[in-house]
């Protein structure tokens, strides 16, 4: 008898310590419930929705199923809104949902009514969809993707292949279809290998006669130098303008001369006037003056003359390149 009653007080403590984790565990999702539900009253949905996924961590019962899908929709995550509705609805003799059914069933269908579904196909096969930066399959897709309404970015990339990027603006209640075929990304071409076309083997020099390969390359045409040329214009035009200015003072020169003969030469040395004066030494600087400018003309034109020559275009010739056979091999050498 003692020890039937051991091993009953062993089974009871067992159960005992098994339900309370179980009691506790319960009464922490109620605590995060009530928690949620504050907050979305509050009007902060977004801040509620951990509270109420913890809970549903702790224990997926329907109760905290249909909490969850009523915090997403709140929290404007329709798609996974609709899944935990969906899976709640399907206890329909759980005391939770038996009570709150209707409220249960209108928000899967706003739910519903806020999701479309986009079938994406295409080529190539194997390439990787993504959705607002989420990969969520290869093509073929086996299934339509089920988005929010709202614009999304869809990408379609794979190796080789150029990327297809689009914003598809997604209707709620609606199916969306997206045609793919990504095209091949050309690689550059190969440069061909080279060619080497071994050469004959040459005969004796006594019985085969000197042929002469001759390549000729006309020489490029000199340009002259249009530094140099222009220079020597310029320089020329300098010895036109200096002996054109000592043919004009020359002639001022002769005028001053025979103003002063003809009003001063009579005169006394020095010259009692300074209208003499002035006519003498005009004279005397226009001469000088005109003997300098034919000087610097003739210089001017002798570097003028030498530019000239020194741009002058070099005359053409041809250079080639000879090659013959010899008692050694062949023998090259350029003439030019």
């Amino acid at each position: 008898m003692w020890l039937r009653g051991f091993v009953v007080s062993w089974i009871l403590l067992g159960i005992v310590a098994e339900s309370a984790p179980a009691r506790a565990d319960a009464a922490e999702v109620e605590a995060l419930i009530a928690k949620g539900n504050e907050l979305r009253r509050a009007g902060t949905p977004g801040p509620a929705l951990p509270y109420f996924q913890k809970a549903y961590e702790l224990a997926r019962t329907p109760r905290t199923t249909g909490q969850l899908g009523l915090a997403e929709l709140a929290a404007g995550y329709p798609v996974e809104a609709a899944e935990h509705l969906t899976a709640a609805l399907q206890s329909p003799n759980d005391p939770s949902i038996v009570k709150y059914r209707q409220i249960l069933a209108d928000a899967l269908t706003m739910a519903r009514s806020q999701t479309g579904e986009l079938t994406v196909h295409g080529n190539p096969s194997g390439a990787e969809v993504i959705v607002n930066g989420h990969v969520v399959g290869v093509l073929p897709l086996p299934l339509p993707i089920k988005l929010a309404a709202r614009n999304t970015e869809i990408v379609v990339r794979a190796p080789g292949h150029s990327e297809d990027r689009q914003i598809i603006p997604i209707a709620g209640g609606q199916r969306h279809e997206l045609a793919v075929n990504l095209p091949s990304i050309e690689k550059p071409a190969q440069p061909a290998p080279a060619v080497v076309v071994a050469a004959p083997p040459l005969a004796s020099p006594a019985a085969t006669p000197a042929t002469t390969l001759v390549q000729e390359h006309p020489a490029a045409p000199a340009t002259p130098p249009s530094g140099a040329r222009s220079a020597a214009w310029i320089v020329g035009g300098g010895a036109v303008v200096a002996v054109g200015a000592g043919v004009v003072l020359q002639l001022a020169a002769r005028t001053n001369s025979t103003r002063f003969n003809n009003s001063c030469a009579s005169m006394p040395m020095p010259l009692a006037t300074q209208d003499c004066n002035d006519t003498y030494d005009a004279w005397q600087f226009d001469k000088t003056a005109s003997v300098v400018g034919y000087i610097a003309g003739g210089a001017l034109a002798v570097t003028s003359a030498i530019l000239f020559w020194t741009s002058r275009a070099p005359s053409s010739e041809h250079a080639h390149f000879q090659c013959a056979p010899g008692p050694t091999g062949i023998g090259c050498h350029g003439v030019f």
